[in-house]
Protein backbone atom coordinates (compact mmCIF):
# COMPACT_ATOMS: atom_id res chain seq x y z
CA UNK A 1 0.00 0.00 0.00
CA UNK A 2 1.82 3.53 -0.92
CA UNK A 3 1.35 6.42 0.54
CA UNK A 4 -1.66 7.84 -0.94
CA UNK A 5 -3.47 4.80 -0.29
CA UNK A 6 -2.75 4.61 3.39
CA UNK A 7 -3.89 8.38 3.67
CA UNK A 8 -7.31 7.46 2.00
CA UNK A 9 -7.86 4.37 4.24
CA UNK A 10 -6.53 6.74 7.53
CA UNK A 11 -9.59 9.33 6.30
CA UNK A 12 -12.28 7.07 5.53
CA UNK A 13 -11.43 5.29 8.98
CA UNK A 14 -11.26 8.97 10.86
CA UNK A 15 -14.87 10.08 9.44
CA UNK A 16 -16.11 6.61 10.47
CA UNK A 17 -14.45 7.04 14.17
CA UNK A 18 -16.12 7.23 17.57
CA UNK A 19 -15.06 10.18 19.94
CA UNK A 20 -13.15 7.73 22.11
CA UNK A 21 -10.72 6.82 18.85
CA UNK A 22 -10.41 10.37 18.31
CA UNK A 23 -9.45 11.46 21.04
CA UNK A 24 -6.35 8.66 21.58
CA UNK A 25 -5.62 9.42 17.35
CA UNK A 26 -5.15 13.26 18.23
CA UNK A 27 -3.13 12.42 21.43
CA UNK A 28 -1.02 10.33 18.81
CA UNK A 29 -0.80 13.27 16.55
CA UNK A 30 0.35 15.52 19.38
CA UNK A 31 2.82 13.23 20.84
CA UNK A 32 4.36 12.88 17.47
CA UNK A 33 4.56 16.22 16.83
CA UNK A 34 6.34 16.79 19.98
CA UNK A 35 8.66 13.95 19.30
CA UNK A 36 11.25 16.53 17.82
CA UNK A 37 10.99 18.52 20.77
CA UNK A 38 11.11 15.97 23.45
CA UNK A 39 13.31 18.02 25.86
CA UNK A 40 11.50 21.58 25.76
CA UNK A 41 13.03 23.88 28.37
CA UNK A 42 10.11 26.41 30.33
CA UNK A 43 11.47 28.44 33.14
CA UNK A 44 14.15 25.49 35.28
CA UNK A 45 11.60 22.61 34.04
CA UNK A 46 12.25 19.95 31.59
CA UNK A 47 9.20 18.30 29.83
CA UNK A 48 8.41 14.50 30.49
CA UNK A 49 8.10 12.08 27.63
CA UNK A 50 5.59 9.99 27.67
CA UNK A 51 6.06 6.23 28.04
CA UNK A 52 2.23 5.16 27.66
CA UNK A 53 -1.47 5.76 27.59
CA UNK A 54 -4.56 5.06 29.87
CA UNK A 55 -7.20 3.69 28.88
CA UNK A 56 -8.85 7.00 27.42
CA UNK A 57 -5.87 7.33 25.22
CA UNK A 58 -4.38 10.18 27.93
CA UNK A 59 -0.62 9.95 27.36
CA UNK A 60 1.79 9.26 31.14
CA UNK A 61 4.97 9.99 31.52
CA UNK A 62 6.75 7.56 33.90
CA UNK A 63 6.13 9.86 37.37
CA UNK A 64 2.17 9.00 36.20
CA UNK A 65 2.59 5.51 35.01
CA UNK A 66 4.51 4.25 37.72
CA UNK A 67 1.58 6.23 40.26
CA UNK A 68 -1.24 3.81 38.35
CA UNK A 69 1.04 0.41 38.75
CA UNK A 70 1.63 1.79 42.67
CA UNK A 71 -2.31 2.30 42.93
CA UNK A 72 -3.01 -1.22 41.24
CA UNK A 73 -0.47 -3.14 43.69
CA UNK A 74 -2.14 -1.40 46.54
CA UNK A 75 -5.91 -2.02 45.20
CA UNK A 76 -4.96 -5.81 45.02
CA UNK A 77 -2.66 -5.58 48.54
CA UNK A 78 -6.30 -3.93 50.10
CA UNK A 79 -8.49 -6.43 48.47
CA UNK A 80 -10.11 -4.11 45.83
CA UNK A 81 -10.08 -6.01 42.57
CA UNK A 82 -12.49 -9.59 41.93
CA UNK A 83 -11.35 -12.93 40.46
CA UNK A 84 -11.60 -13.84 37.41
CA UNK A 85 -14.47 -16.86 38.82
CA UNK A 86 -16.68 -13.94 39.89
CA UNK A 87 -16.30 -11.84 37.07
CA UNK A 88 -17.28 -15.07 35.12
CA UNK A 89 -20.27 -15.56 37.93
CA UNK A 90 -21.21 -11.97 37.25
CA UNK A 91 -21.25 -11.66 33.74
CA UNK A 92 -23.14 -14.73 33.21
CA UNK A 93 -26.18 -13.23 35.74
CA UNK A 94 -26.38 -10.01 33.13
CA UNK A 95 -27.24 -12.80 30.88
CA UNK A 96 -30.01 -14.46 32.85
CA UNK A 97 -31.39 -11.00 33.45
CA UNK A 98 -31.82 -10.62 29.98
CA UNK A 99 -34.05 -13.71 29.49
Amino acid sequence: MGLPELKQKIQIQIENADERLLRIVSSVFDNYLKEDSIIETTENSVAEPTVAYDTTGKPLTLKQYNKEIDRGIDDFENGRFISQEDLEKEIDSWYNEQI
